[in-house]
């Protein structure tokens, strides 16, 4: 590949991430018809169209589509590498992406402990709901929470998740959860779907109630929520009870704000997992924050 053909991939990278030509143009400091002759000379060297150019706005063909995702992925590769040579090392950024509950919970309350010991790395860090894409959503590496299942990636669990019901110990002693889990009947129960794949957004107090013994149709008043902060912020506010996960409530109950009114754990088999690109796991800076994670996790106790 020429150096021209090189630079002309750069440039159809760019527009198809924003899939403007204004917006990549001002990114390039080009003209907008400098880009639009470079993708008409590029597409003739390939063969085939990349982009439908519509009346206000531009979309990948399925061949465009298919040639962004192998050019993102190795032109940050190129990037990344480029950087650890510059930089040498632990210099440079880490970018790294989470999903949002994991983040703000565990991993945000943690990251003074790795600046303090890399104030030489800068970290950007992407809060995202979706599944692990690197192509869509590029990062060094992802901390996701599933069943570790990544194919064509590598990955490691970070730690284990379990679900244990969590409310405010007012409304725990209120409601005489403490001595009777039955008591539960009469409680609005507070879903988090936003982990939750399956249509059925009561899922998860389905899972716990038949781990705990209790009937499935126990109770009859529920609220449902598309992010776990909200059911967590209703069970601290004293709406009811919502479905924690353990790793993520435990602080919150060290500091008296929620409580574990049950001592069940209903185990799906799901964790956090450190999931990275095979070409991406050797960088010095992927290594130490790879390192600093887990030894965070094992203190945890």
């Amino acid at each position: 590949m020429t150096f021209a053909n090189f630079t002309s991939l750069q440039v159809f990278a760019q527009i198809a991430g924003c899939l403007s030509f204004k917006e990549a143009a001002e990114a390039l400091h080009l003209t907008q018809s400098a880009l639009s002759h470079r993708i008409r000379k590029l597409e003739q060297e390939l063969g085939f169209q990349l982009f439908v150019r519509q009346t206000r706005r531009i979309a990948l063909t399925a061949e465009g589509e298919r040639l962004y995702r192998q050019v993102s992925r190795h032109f940050a590769a190129v990037c990344h590498e480029i950087d650890d040579i510059r930089h040498q090392a632990l210099r440079g950024s880490l970018e790294v992406g989470s999903t949002p509950t994991f983040a703000q919970h565990w991993l945000v309350p943690r990251l003074r402990r790795f600046y303090q010991r890399h104030p030489e790395l800068s970290l950007h860090l992407r809060s995202k709901g979706s599944r692990v894409d690197f192509a869509l959503h590029p990062a060094d590496l992802w901390i996701d929470y599933g069943d570790g299942h990544y194919p064509g990636l590598d990955s490691q669990r970070l730690l284990d998740e379990v679900l244990m019901p969590v409310c405010s110990p007012a409304y725990a002693r209120h409601m005489g959860l403490l001595t009777d889990p039955t008591r539960l009947a009469d409680c609005l129960l507070l879903h988090d779907v936003e982990s939750i794949r399956q249509s059925d957004p009561r899922s998860e107090w389905r899972g716990w109630l038949a781990a705990a013994g209790l009937p499935a149709d126990l109770a009859r008043q529920h609220y449902s929520f598309t992010h776990y902060d909200a059911a967590i912020i209703g069970a601290r506010s004293g709406l009811g009870v919502a479905m924690g996960r353990y790793q993520l409530a435990r602080e919150l109950v060290a500091r008296g704000e929620l409580v574990f009114p049950f001592d069940t754990a209903y185990d799906q088999g799901l964790g956090y997992h450190l999931v990275t690109r095979k070409e991406f796991g050797e960088l010095p800076r992927v290594r130490a924050f790879l390192a600093w994670l887990g030894e965070e996790a094992a203190a945890t106790p």
